[in-house]
């Protein structure tokens, strides 16, 4: 199973990097085509933004993984670890809550744009909005994980401070 999870965000890196290139190279080729020739590729901006929803949310998903989202520990900070937990537990509720909404617009979404086709290329529109149902149930079952994981196991052990530490003696 650990495997398996390594292979796929091994996977979500390449599609960032992947989108990352394609959007350097269309926009780079259609920017030369325009300038030096008079001319362009029709696809290229519809492409462009394709990858770049795609990388978005695959970028966010691999945050969510590493935890490499902006954290503000100014509460959780000066309160026990018990309680520390506890706010953990109910930030992560709420971030699936937020993800069930955002499943639901993007349910919404993608079957509403299902046969709407992109203007110069026919592409069906329901891409765009695809990418964000994968990123809505594969970062829901993520933060379930999360979640569980965060109530099955005990608080850290509280840090002792360093005056208190004095006073008993173990700093000289």
């Amino acid at each position: 199973m650990n495997a398996l999870l390594k292979g796929y965000f091994l996977a979500l890196k390449v599609l960032v990097v992947a989108c990352l290139i394609c959007i350097t190279c269309l926009i780079f080729t259609n920017v030369v085509l325009r300038y030096g020739f008079n001319s362009g590729l029709f696809f290229s901006e519809e492409f462009s933004r394709l990858a770049f929803v795609w990388l978005v949310f695959a970028g966010a998903q691999l945050m969510l993984h590493e935890n490499g989202h902006i954290g503000v520990d100014v509460l959780t900070s000066r309160v026990s670890p018990r309680m520390a937990k506890y706010m953990l537990a109910a930030t992560q509720l709420l971030m699936l809550y937020v993800t069930w909404l955002f499943l639901d617009g993007s349910l919404k979404q993608t079957l509403i744009n299902l046969h709407v086709g992109a203007p110069s290329t026919g592409i069906s529109m329901a891409l765009f909005y695809g990418a964000g149902l994968v990123f809505s149930v594969c970062s829901g079952v993520l933060l379930g994980v999360q979640l569980v994981r965060t109530l099955i196991s005990a608080p850290p052990a509280q840090i002792a401070e360093p005056a208190l530490a004095v006073e008993q003696g173990a700093v000289k």
